[in-house]
């Protein structure tokens, strides 16, 4: 039954974040385990949640801060409390010229060498994550990737952070200028898991009752 609440929790929130940018969707998997008993070990299974990274649809915007990856790898963004994380590529230039999310975090630079002017030109961005206006060289985005994803943790806000003892390393993941990287999960498929769940929650009620109603014909006195 606890397995089957993880899965459903999954495709809730799958379906509920179809047109999110960047989103990557949950998924649950059932793992062998050992478990030490008094009288010896004993097999068993477990379901966990994990997450899909597999990557998106790109759609083509026209909007010049609009960025996407293509490829394993995330923005790096200086959050409040240290470096996060994120694959939405939906950024703004602030008054001051400063690169920043939607959520008003700044973005991690490898190499900053000129500034932005927030008037000036449009900005040109290569696949690298280079950065120029007009003939300036800007500097280039801090584009990373984590080999074990495993290790990641995802906010309310749907920005990843590792731990501080796990550094990312470099990514080979492309930039796209005027694109964004749709959600990985497809409004169809999800309704298909939330049908299938749902016909497994049933087939445990049945169950269940058949028990609850074979215990009172034992336990019923003649």
């Amino acid at each position: 039954m606890a397995a089957q609440q993880r899965r459903l929790d999954s495709v809730s929130a799958n379906l509920a974040n179809v047109g999110t940018v960047g989103y990557k969707r949950g998924v649950t998997a059932s793992h062998e385990v050992e478990v030490e008993r008094p009288r010896g070990k004993v097999r068993g299974v477990t379901t966990l949640a994990e997450v899909d990274f597999q990557q998106g649809n790109l759609q083509r915007t026209g909007r010049d801060l609009d960025l996407a990856l293509h490829g394993d790898g995330f923005f790096a963004v200086e959050g409040p409390e240290g470096e996060v994380y994120t694959r939405d590529g939906t950024f703004h230039m602030t008054e001051a010229g400063a690169l920043v999310s939607e959520d008003g975090f700044s973005l991690a630079w490898e190499q900053l060498s000129g500034v932005i002017d927030p008037v000036g030109l449009p900005l040109v961005i290569d696949e690298a994550g280079n950065i120029r206006q007009g003939i300036q060289d800007v500097g280039r985005l801090r584009v990373v990737d984590f080999p074990d994803k495993s290790v990641l943790t995802k906010d309310r806000n749907g920005f990843w952070s590792a731990p501080r003892a796990i550094q990312p390393g470099p990514s080979d993941a492309r930039v796209h200028q005027y694109s964004l990287e749709e959600s990985n999960a497809n409004a169809m498929e999800e309704m298909v898991d939330m049908i299938s769940v749902q016909r497994s929650f049933e087939v445990v009620a049945r169950a269940f009752e058949a028990i609850n109603q074979t215990y009172e014909r034992l336990t019923r006195p003649f």
